[in-house]
């Protein structure tokens, strides 16, 4: 692919797996419903669907608009960052959202409203806590030392890069060399044995951004997932602590019931279904009748879903409390000698530091 401007993110080149038929679906009886764009949601009532948007639009956009230039490497170190729960918090209620928006091809617009949710609406979130707390200062560290950063995600091409845009201008310059997202997982090489490769994201930047220097004993990844990747690469996987920072965002400030009766029924039933499915509307949401025991259900599910609401914003406190940058920065400062054995030196220091309880650990 050619170069982004000033040295910035990329899209890499993919496989792109096939999309699903929305017509045939229909037509074998399965209902289809969206798939959330960021990556493993791990939101109580927020399930996985199995179902893909047909209606994902291939290609993406370019990193490159606030072209800014990247330091001049200094040292050969390649660092692979996981984008949800590593760098920054709990996207999900926004990345629903931004899905809603963009990836149904509604025939109806409000004149005038944004559709989508742009790099600008999320930074205010990660000014508030979504970025996770030392991330800015990890970021210039490896800018000081002149190491080259790529981000590796399981959340959808479209929605990472307007993330990872945020993230730029909440850091001031391009530090992400390169986007690797779902489809560079598992979900678009099949042959992958793991969810995700960094021989693969090897081959990509030698390729790609002429990182001839770049090998498995200068490459450190950091990913709250511990078996992101095989037993093979594990060795140079660094699992962090799940940075658990949550905001809520309203679904429906736009696409409400007035939009969707001006759409095709079709597409406004798929919609109903997933935010029902999702447990970010009522399970009666979209019914023109509800019965009583529907006013029962649904009363529950408000009750539940204020108790899981503030249970999400009260883990913000300690989420705030995270040292997982820190540390790092320091075992980092300290090992720079020997790229080959620095993972287990900074697993050494962070097995010895008192994390905050993330909200998987305790739940």
């Amino acid at each position: 692919l050619a170069a982004a401007g000033g040295g910035g993110m990329r899209k890499t080149k993919t496989q792109h797996a096939a999309d699903e038929d929305f017509s045939s679906d229909e037509e074998d009886g399965v209902q289809p419903v969206l798939e959330h764009t960021v990556g493993r949601p791990r939101q109580g009532g927020m399930k996985r669907s199995q179902s893909q948007l047909t209606f994902m639009n291939q290609g993406g956009i370019g990193l490159d608009q606030l072209g800014m230039q990247v330091v001049p490497q200094a040292i050969n170190m390649l660092i692979v960052l996981d984008m949800d729960h590593t760098m920054v918090g709990d996207l999900v209620s926004l990345s629903d959202r931004d899905n809603i928006e963009t990836n149904v091809p509604w025939t109806y617009w409000p004149e005038g409203r944004e559709r989508g949710l742009s790099a600008n609406f999320i930074y205010p979130f990660l000014e508030r806590g979504m970025m996770r707390p030392g991330m800015l200062a990890l970021l210039e560290w490896f800018r000081d030392i002149g190491a080259t950063v790529v981000v590796y995600t399981h959340s959808e091409e479209k929605w990472a890069t307007k993330v990872c845009e945020a993230m730029e201008k909440m850091a001031g310059w391009n530090f992400i060399k390169r986007l690797f997202s779902r489809n560079d997982c598992r979900d678009g090489h099949p042959d992958f044995t793991a969810r995700k490769s960094l021989e693969f994201v090897i081959h990509e930047v030698k390729q790609h951004d002429g990182l001839h220097w770049a090998e498995m004993g200068n490459t450190l990844m950091f990913d709250d997932d511990g078996n992101a990747l095989n037993k093979e690469e594990s060795s140079r996987l660094i699992r962090v602590a799940s940075y658990d920072y949550w905001e809520s965002c309203q679904w429906d400030e736009i696409v409400n019931e007035d939009l969707m009766c001006r759409n095709d029924e079709d597409l406004a039933g798929m919609v109903r279904r997933s935010v029902v499915e999702w447990g970010i509307a009522p399970p009666s949401y979209g019914k023109p009748v509800r019965t009583a025991d529907d006013v029962k259900r649904d009363a529950r599910w408000a009750v539940q879903r204020q108790q899981k609401q503030q249970i999400l914003v009260s883990y913000n406190k300690v989420a705030r409390l995270d040292r997982v940058m820190f540390d790092i920065h320091t075992a980092m400062s300290r090992g720079l000698d020997n790229l080959e054995t620095l993972p287990d030196k900074i697993r050494v220091l962070l097995g010895k530091s008192t994390q905050p309880a993330s909200r998987r650990q305790r739940n």
